[in-house]
């Protein structure tokens, strides 16, 4: 697949079938998203893959309705600057129109984790800077174009990392490190929620070039 088309078919996926993931892909995706740019070649990320047991025992903990917030603390509306909230009621509203009586659907996906087979649990070290942020965002969004060259799917959500005292205890990550974002990754299910698409900005409202 070609590098432009990769990122183009690349979708948040909300449904994933009930198909495992080979190791060796799973593998070959981590490798390929360690070639991502990192300030000074810090490389400060850690990633640790729940499959079989050890998701289904995250999963049902939390169906249970724990929620123990991320360790990131979320984005609140207020702090997203008129832009990032003209795009949040963008997509909020696409999404509702789109979904119409099946709304409620979207909601009791992502209480079962939207099912993925696999979730890939990125790790920063405790005391983080900006800089190991934007390093995990590159990893973050390389890792997930990795997948889809291979024909897997994926969805970066904050309902993966909720419960993060959990998270600790089942996959054994050590108290150095937070549980910094959750990427599910899996086949897409043929259901109405994976045939949803966001609308992007414009390029003039992303641009400028300065002569």
């Amino acid at each position: 697949m070609k590098f432009i088309d990769t990122v183009n078919n690349r979708h948040s996926v909300r449904n994933f079938e009930n198909k495992p993931i080979k190791k060796e892909d799973l593998e070959k995706i981590i490798e390929t998203a360690g070639k991502a740019p990192s300030w000074a070649n810090v490389q400060p990320w850690k990633v640790v893959i729940a499959t079989g047991k050890s998701l289904e025992e995250i999963r049902d903990y939390h169906m249970t309705g724990a929620m123990e917030r991320s360790e990131f603390p979320s984005l609140h509306r207020a702090s997203m600057g008129i832009q990032g909230q003209r795009n949040l009621r963008t997509w909020s509203n696409g999404i509702r129109t789109f979904m119409g009586a099946d709304y409620n659907d979207m909601y009791e996906d992502s209480n079962k984790l939207f099912n993925a087979p696999a979730i890939a649990y990125l790790l920063l070290p405790r005391d983080i800077t900006p800089w190991t942020i934007y390093d995990l965002g590159t990893f973050g969004q390389t890792l997930m174009l990795a997948a889809k060259d291979l024909g897997i799917d994926s969805m970066p959500a904050e309902e993966f990392v909720f419960n993060p005292s959990k998270l600790h205890e089942v996959l054994d990550i050590s108290d150095d490190y937070v549980v910094a974002m959750g990427i599910g990754l899996g086949y897409a299910k043929d259901a109405k929620i994976n045939k949803f698409r966001s609308k992007r900005m414009d390029l003039d409202k992303v641009l400028t070039i300065k002569d």
